[in-house]
């Protein structure tokens, strides 16, 4: 039985660098880096006021998706692909910064100037009530050799920022964490601590990576799926291509993408609000729907990307104007009758037909399109005693068992969340 994607009307919302140290950690350096020449560029004007996530930036953006319910009852589900560590500037001491490899902090611990009271509780809640999806971004998202290399050289701009706890100078911005410029070996090392710290946080192995700026080659691909990461975001976007705007036209025409065990997920759709000045606010909104059903008629899901700068910015009516926009746009994709995956169930989707997705630590949001009440069978978390439809999006005589940490389900074409007992 072969999954009908012009039917089901997926939308998966990706959102780049949670979790990112950078910008400008607050309004001083906000001030004093304006004239700095990263932050002069088209994108340094975009991203200058783009800073960490605030308690009540993660509290908003949550209760603006918990407005809407997809085509399937349930709410959209926030993609954060996640910075899981930043710089331990304490220990990159100027003016020789001496350590062999980048000191760092992991999360949740933060930079002095960095941190921010409350938001990981606030992420932990938005995880609990199903809106917020973390997924792999990177480590630290720093080419780490050639920042390292223009402190060390004493360039004027690395060593401004870094006084004001930002690693944003050219250098940094002509690369990427795993540019091909980069070391292999400190690609590899980065890559694997990453995917070990991810983990780590959120209970579960990454499902997907977007690489920091769109900059990776086969080997960075090849050292993922080691790792045990096997689906990429940002195919179409990869940085280095020739003629880029025809390759992603392309590959809207041939998704689904695979080589071997990798899966790519289709070309982004660009929803950037704080781009509105440049093309304005109706035109951006029209433009991203049009784009996405345009996906759906296609069969394929609609991969809208929208950056955390978006939703988290020093100046607190972009923010505002942001979660303001997207409020416009879900309500536009609602309408439509839109179900909101993340890239993991688009893969288990695409693979077998059915998904399974945890919310938070009540349960799992199983999504069947397979041969009705074929049994399935997944794991249930350790220390789960029982395992009950709560609701589902399907006839009734759906079923689910659990024996010996494994649950069997008999379901029909749908949706259904099997709620755990402890």
């Amino acid at each position: 039985m072969n999954l009908d994607w012009t039917r089901l009307k997926a939308v998966v919302l990706e959102s780049d660098d949670w979790g990112l140290c950078a910008w400008s950690p607050d309004e001083q350096a906000y001030r004093v880096l304006a004239d700095a020449p990263a932050f002069r560029t088209d994108t340094g004007r975009r991203y200058a006021g783009s800073t960490l996530e605030s308690a009540d930036d993660v509290r908003q953006l949550g209760a603006t998706l918990l407005e809407f319910r997809g085509g399937d009852g349930f709410p959209p589900a926030w993609q954060a692909n996640t910075i899981v560590a930043a710089p331990d500037y304490s220990k990159l001491l100027p003016p020789l910064f001496p350590a062999e490899e980048l000191p760092l902090l992991e999360l949740p611990v933060l930079p002095s100037r960095w941190k921010r009271p409350g938001m990981w509780d606030e992420v932990a809640r938005a995880r609990e009530s199903g809106v917020w999806w973390p997924e792999l971004h990177g480590l630290h998202h720093i080419p780490e050799r050639a920042w390292i290399t223009a402190l060390r050289r004493g360039v004027s701009d690395a060593r401004r920022a870094h006084e004001h706890e930002s690693p944003v100078c050219l250098a940094v911005e002509a690369s990427g964490e795993y540019d091909p410029s980069e070391p292999r070996d400190v690609r590899r090392r980065n890559l694997q601590r990453s995917v070990e710290v991810f983990t780590r946080l959120f209970g579960r192995p990454p499902g997907s990576l977007c690489p920091p700026d769109y900059r990776w080659d086969e080997d960075l691909e090849a050292d993922a799926e080691t790792a045990g990461v096997t689906t990429f975001q940002g195919h179409g976007e990869q940085h280095g291509h020739k003629f880029p705007r025809l390759r992603r036209t392309m590959l809207r025409w041939r998704w689904p993408t695979a080589s071997g065990k990798r899966f790519y997920m289709p070309p982004r759709i660009a929803f950037e609000p704080s781009n509105v000045e440049r093309i304005g606010q109706n035109s951006l909104i029209d433009h991203t729907h049009r784009t996405v059903r345009n996906s759906w008629r296609r069969a394929q899901p609609a991969v809208v990307s929208s950056h955390r700068l978006n939703y988290a910015h020093l100046e607190g009516e972009r923010s505002a104007r942001g979660r303001g926009m997207l409020r416009d746009l879900l309500k536009r994709m609602v309408e439509d009758g839109a179900v909101f995956l993340v890239d993991a169930e688009v893969r288990q989707l695409h693979d077998r037909n059915w998904s399974v997705r945890e919310i938070g630590k009540r349960g799992a949001l199983v999504r069947y399109h397979g041969v009705p009440r074929d049994p399935i069978r997944f794991a249930a978390p350790n220390g789960t005693r029982s395992a009950t439809l709560r609701e589902s999006r399907g006839p009734d005589d759906a079923d689910v068992k659990l024996d010996g940490g494994q649950v069997t389900a008999r379901l029909n074409v749908g949706e259904y969340l099997v709620e755990w007992g402890t």
